[in-house]
């Protein structure tokens, strides 16, 4: 077990890395095409990643010292008899097949427990593809699938990661061929039991049914046009920052770009903002206040950061009076209040299923559905 542990914490560390990295395209996937943000369909799908990564780095890791590790030089690289496990099990102390009383022994060993292993390395991937395919009638499909994705593993050892090391440090196993494929043909065949717990496809789609333009945008679409919009202001305020002012004034400079994103353009005539045109979210204001409905809520949404930027460069100054120590402490608190304070209310807000954001009622925004 302790071999394995290796290759689950990697999974999770790269896992943790790439949901990350996908959740942004992919929710403005969802929101492109369906108008919300389906937990239900994102959780399979991140699952599906992380099952992947998993099974992967169980099969690769852990990897040589270095690429031309001649400790694996002389290693047999290929085992092609099929059933060679079962004449491993003979060689298990104190295990006979004729003798039931013994077979404690077998399931204990590590012979047995590889053999198991490898059985149930693809059965998640057969219950994935029971819940593309459906129906029961379409192995056919996923058979060539399930052989092909163990084939993958088995060549990619075989040739010591296609060629990256000089050696293989690992078996092409034939039996594990076989025990993979039947792992995940198992798998696709109890998949209903897995599956009753959570929706079907056909469930999934009816709901994308529901979507209809013109609507107010849900709770959840006005936090992520402002996330976008602000990453957006980031980005390019850091840019500006670099090539005009040497890396020095980031934050004026994101400030800066949070203004003209969140008030000049929507006001010039953009009619919404930049995380708006990303995931299709038009803004209205009302009639005789637009401008000052834009400054109020950009206000609203950066006073947390302006909080606590200033609370940082009061920090920076550093000094042994107690009074200067105490105001940096109070200023401190402070900030962590505002931001404490924040969350709350969002995720108060989120959880009682109210429709609009904070900031964008106080300020009469209101973000409809393209």
């Amino acid at each position: 077990m302790p071999s394995y542990a290796i290759p689950l914490s990697t999974a999770f560390i790269w896992f943790t890395v790439l949901s990350f990295l996908g959740t942004v395209p992919w929710t403005i996937y969802q929101y492109r095409k369906y108008g919300y943000f389906n937990i239900w369909r994102n959780l399979v799908f991140f699952s599906f990643i992380y099952y992947c990564l998993t099974a992967f780095f169980l099969v690769s890791l852990p990897l040589p010292k270095n690429r031309n590790d001649i400790e694996f030089k002389h290693h047999i690289y290929i085992q092609l008899k099929p059933f060679n496990f079962l004449s491993d099990f003979n060689t298990i102390p104190g295990f006979n097949p004729y003798q039931l009383k013994t077979y404690p022994k077998l399931l204990k060993s590590f012979i047995f427990l590889q053999v198991l292993f490898n059985v149930a390395l693809l059965f998640p991937l057969g219950v994935y593809l029971r819940f593309f395919f459906k129906k029961a009638k379409k192995w056919y499909i996923a058979l060539p699938i399930i052989f092909g994705v163990t084939l993958f593993f088995e060549v990619s050892q075989l040739t010591a990661l296609f060629g990256y090391y000089t050696y293989p440090y690992r078996l092409f196993d034939v039996d594990d061929l076989m025990m993979n494929t039947l792992g995940g043909m198992i798998g696709f065949f109890l998949a209903p039991i897995f599956l009753f717990f959570i929706p079907s496809r056909d469930q999934l789609h009816q709901k994308d049914e529901v979507y209809s333009s013109d609507k107010v945008a849900s709770y959840g679409s006005q936090l992520l046009e402002v996330i976008l919009t602000i990453m957006a202001s980031q980005l390019v305020g850091s840019v500006i920052s670099i090539f005009l002012f040497q890396g020095n004034y980031t934050y004026l400079s994101q400030l800066v770009m949070g203004g003209i994103f969140m008030i000049v353009l929507p006001f010039m005539g953009s009619k919404t903002t930049i995380g708006g045109k990303i995931i299709k979210l038009k803004l209205l204001l009302p009639d005789n206040k637009r401008l000052q409905s834009l400054i109020y809520r950009f206000i609203l949404i950066y006073a947390p950061s302006i909080v606590s930027h200033t609370v940082q460069s009061i920090d920076s100054f550093y000094s042994d009076r107690t009074s200067v120590i105490f105001f940096q402490l109070l200023f401190f608190f402070i900030t962590l209040i505002v931001w404490i304070g924040l969350s709350v209310i969002i995720i108060k807000d989120w959880v009682q299923k109210k429709n609009t954001v904070f900031f964008n009622y106080l300020s009469r925004v209101t973000f409809i559905r393209k």
